[in-house]
């Protein structure tokens, strides 16, 4: 072949892969959206054999939490479906129609499954009534992305608050047809989560999809959401301060009787106590099945403060009113009163001599100078009580110590 052969042959290659490789013109776009809505009606389901079922997959992408209320036990998300179906009366033949492979629709133009959301928290949310597009293939293949913010109900159990795991479902089934017309059913990504962003309070652990759920009357399928809370603040700013006034309420037993502080500062600290519980309580559902540990925590404390309160008021009772009252000599050696270096021993003793019987009872032991000095160094009330000032403080603060271990092992104790 000459050279003026061989340039021929290769300016007609380069024009058939230029034919072959052209793109799509707009006219072609158009007479595909005339082709396919050519006598389209979106009320019939898009199957030829109307007893065909319609199977439509969905794949979640969930965006962001947007609020939890525990209290009203209502959960706020964002996010969107990526839903798909054939149609069966919406394709082309690629090569009539300039190779256009898609076009996008108005969500509103075509079918659409009526999916709603069944848990919802106020009016019920079906998804063909949001603003959406919709992709058509030229096999038929209709993908749809509807998107919003789905509020549900979800019911809290605070039994491990703060350090609980809630576990929220959404649901969503179709609205207007039996399972012999529309079923749904999962893509092999049913959640996404490459798009999610972190909420301040929640953790998002593991998100679950339920069996599609196909029974006498409607389709529907499940997500479970696993959230796990954030504790750091409730621990900094409930838990920490109230371990501190517990703390704070054993160290009563530190303070001096003759101070005449201790009461009060029992006082101070129970309605201390109050004010946390009455935080918390607000803050959480007041028709929860079980009650937080925090808060049977706290009642414990409340009655903790309360026996504190009336040891220290029995202290400063006795030591105002029976202050020089002397005590039993077994209670004496117990404290070591006998022993102290400064003191004289003291003498118990309930001996009389016989003869002064048998004389003036009353003068004889006024004048006994045995007795006198007895009676100067006895060992009475207001010496007694402060030296039980350091076994209550050990053993309230044992009894603390005890509740706390107890009380934080079930807090902790929880399955996630």
């Amino acid at each position: 072949m000459t050279s003026k052969g061989i340039m021929i042959v290769t300016l007609l290659l380069a024009l058939m892969i230029s034919a072959t490789t052209s793109s799509p013109t707009s006219q072609d776009v158009k007479d595909v959206y005339s082709h396919i809505f050519n006598g389209y009606d979106k009320r019939v389901r898009p199957v030829w054999n109307q007893s065909d079922v319609v199977s439509v997959t969905l794949s979640f992408k969930l965006n962001s939490i947007n609020e939890f209320d525990e209290k009203s036990q209502k959960l706020v998300l964002s996010g969107w479906f990526d839903a798909s179906w054939s149609d069966e009366s919406q394709t082309w033949n690629m090569s009539d129609f300039g190779d256009v492979p898609h076009v996008y629709v108005d969500g509103n133009s075509i079918w659409l499954p009526q999916i709603a959301l069944a848990n919802t928290f106020g009016r019920v949310n079906i998804l063909s009534q949001l603003a959406s597009s919709a992709a058509i293939s030229a096999n038929g293949e209709v993908e749809w992305f509807p998107g919003d913010s789905f509020v549900v109900t979800c019911e809290v159990d605070i039994t491990y608050y703060p350090f609980d795991t809630q576990h929220c479902s959404l649901v969503f089934e179709i609205w207007d047809a039996p399972t012999s017309e529309v079923i749904l059913q999962t893509s092999s990504e049913p959640v996404d989560v490459n798009f999610f962003e972190e909420n301040g309070e929640w953790t998002l652990t593991k998100v679950e999809v339920g069996i599609p759920k196909i029974d006498d009357e409607v389709s529907s399928i499940t997500y479970l959401l696993h959230l796990q809370r954030r504790p750091k603040f409730v621990v900094l700013t409930t838990i920490a301060p109230v371990l501190l006034l517990a703390f704070l309420n054993v160290c009563v037993f530190l303070i001096p009787l003759s101070s005449g502080e201790k009461n009060s500062f029992c006082v101070t600290v129970y309605l201390s106590y109050a004010v946390f519980l009455g935080t918390i309580s607000s803050e959480l559902p007041h028709n929860s099945k079980n009650a937080s540990y925090l808060t049977i925590y706290l009642l414990t404390l409340l009655v903790f403060s309360v026996t504190i309160f009336l040891v220290t008021v029995i202290q400063v009772r006795l030591f105002i009113e029976y202050g020089d009252t002397p005590v039993p000599a077994s209670v004496a050696k117990m404290f070591g009163y006998c022993t102290l270096g400064n003191r004289s021993k003291v003498k118990y003793s309930d001996k009389k001599d016989p003869d002064d019987v048998k004389d003036n009872r009353v003068q004889a032991l006024i004048e006994d100078p045995e007795l006198k000095q007895t009676n100067e160094n006895r060992f009475c009330v207001k010496d007694l009580l402060p030296r039980l000032d350091v076994p209550l403080f050990c053993l309230f603060l044992a009894i603390l110590c005890v509740i706390t271990f107890v009380m934080g092992d079930l807090a902790f104790s929880r399955s996630l």
